[in-house]
């Protein structure tokens, strides 16, 4: 619940700079790359590398951007508590993208727990599966949702200052969110209005 004490603050960037800004995250995906190849060889990459034809590549993608979506969604009701009407699905036009919105606040941590977990389940759970068995299609697609989550990752960057417990709501517009956080009351000016 929002007091009346609290200042709501901007942690967004617009969409047209938020790919450009989430660039240096892709490090992460090169770094999955290096490790799977330095593990299992480059020629188990080649070999599985049929999944980027586009008759495999672009239904995988679709299904699992959809499921992207629906993690965020499913994981922000979880951690915050909330019920499925104070959620927002749909399908933006101007992007060709479905969305995923929460539409109240929710505490910073049900709020990043929320935002990273389409990262773990479908790009970092699947790479460390990978990592075990050698299985070049499960790496391509744990690197290919890895990178799909550098917006997420950009998004919690830009509230990594922000107190845990404060009350994050998703931005309807931009990459990123609103933060309220509580007005320091200076205790001078207190003393002087008795």
């Amino acid at each position: 619940m929002i007091k009346e004490n609290q200042s709501k603050k901007d942690y967004s960037i617009p969409m047209s700079k938020a790919s450009a800004a989430s660039l240096p995250f892709g490090v992460i995906v090169v770094g999955q790359f290096l490790l799977f190849t330095a593990v299992w060889g480059f020629e188990t990459i080649k070999s599985s590398s049929d999944i980027l034809l586009p008759w495999y590549f672009f239904p995988l993608f679709a299904v699992g951007i959809v499921l992207h979506e629906l993690i965020h969604g499913l994981s922000w009701m979880l951690g915050g508590r909330l019920s499925f009407n104070q959620m927002k699905f749909g399908f933006q036009i101007k992007t060709l993208t479905p969305y995923a919105h929460c539409t109240v606040p929710i505490p910073k941590s049900a709020y990043v727990f929320g935002t990273l977990m389409p990262a773990l389940i479908l790009g970092i759970f699947p790479f460390l599966l990978s990592l075990i068995n050698g299985n070049g299609w499960i790496f391509l697609f744990g690197i290919l949702f890895t990178f799909a989550a550098v917006g997420d990752f950009l998004i919690v960057y830009l509230i990594r200052s922000v107190s845990w417990t404060a009350l994050v709501e998703d931005h309807p517009e931009n990459a990123g969110c609103y933060v309220y956080e509580s007005e320091k009351i200076d205790s001078t000016s207190k003393a002087e209005s008795i």
